[in-house]
């Protein structure tokens, strides 16, 4: 695989244009979000990220959406394509630990406006193969956050909405900034959902949802991150967000038992009684089956 030493600022080698959608700080405050959309070569939105401005407020430069939106309204139903994959990294999110994990993409990361020496954060947009809708997105972006908790590489899933937006690049005054490039292969989302298709069984088609690597590791790395949430959160979101956790690994086809035994305990540290818990749990796995 060929590399690019170019700075990011200057490197053209790649040919790709992508739609943006840009809006403004004060289109952001507004609703509906109505952006500027434009088409840029993949190298330009390179250079764009690669230049943060000085504030000391994240949204003081506006935010982006790598899609292309009807009447130029940023909101899911109005989405019509979008060209790159958007990951966030909140939990040890150090740029070159990304970018070694991402090396074999085309892609840009670059560290987010909370990102500290202590505790890095960043951001990884990788360009896609073709533009995809909204639903192919979420399915992909799935699929590589379970790749990357393989490596130990926590993706939040709360930025896998296909409309969601990015804030443009701000960095506080004397704050440092790093960003990197890697020159792989775009993306390709059809062919990665394809790979990741569970295959017919005793002539029944499975659920077609991303397929969880069934390693015991990857479970055990997925129920524990959701019992650390669970047992951390905050009185007033305690029970919404066991429910989520349990929506969550009812996903990855993991029993109920097993979700029953490891969030229950979780619950009962957040300070939920054992009727709560239960109940809150059950109404997941219920809704959980009611969607699939």
């Amino acid at each position: 695989m060929s590399r690019c030493d170019h700075p990011i600022s200057e490197c053209t080698c790649t040919e790709s244009e992508i739609d943006v959608l840009y809006i403004s700080p004060e289109r952001f405050r507004a609703s509906p979000q109505v952006g500027v959309p434009c088409r840029m070569p993949w190298g330009s939105l390179g250079a764009y990220l690669s230049r943060p401005s000085i504030g000391d407020s994240k949204d003081e430069a506006g935010a982006w959406s790598p899609a292309l939106y009807r009447d130029n309204i940023r909101r899911k139903a109005n989405l019509l394509s979008i060209g790159a994959l958007v990951l966030d990294f909140d939990e040890n999110g150090d740029v070159d630990l990304v970018a070694d994990a991402l090396s074999l993409h085309e892609a840009i990361i670059h560290e987010t406006f909370s990102s500290t020496n202590d505790a890095p954060r960043c951001r990884g947009v990788l360009l896609l193969a073709e533009s995809i809708d909204a639903a192919t997105y979420e399915t992909a972006h799935a699929i590589v956050r379970m790749r990357l908790a393989q490596v130990r590489i926590v993706a939040d899933d709360g930025a896998k909405d296909a409309s969601r937006v990015s804030y443009s690049p701000v960095r506080r005054a004397g704050a440092g900034y790093r960003v990197r490039v890697t020159h792989g292969e775009p993306f390709d989302a059809y062919k990665v959902i394809e790979t990741n298709r569970p295959k017919a069984v005793a002539g029944n088609i499975q659920e077609r949802l991303p397929v969880t690597p069934t390693g015991d590791r990857y479970i055990d790395a997925a129920i524990s991150g959701e019992c650390d949430t669970v047992a951390s959160a905050p009185e007033g979101s305690r029970n919404d967000t066991l429910n989520k956790a349990a929506y969550s690994l009812a996903r990855l086809h993991i029993s109920d038992g097993r979700i029953f035994d490891a969030l229950s305990d979780a619950a009962k540290r957040a300070g939920l009684s054992q009727h709560e818990a239960e109940k809150t749990i059950s109404s997941a796995l219920r809704a959980r089956r009611r969607a699939s």
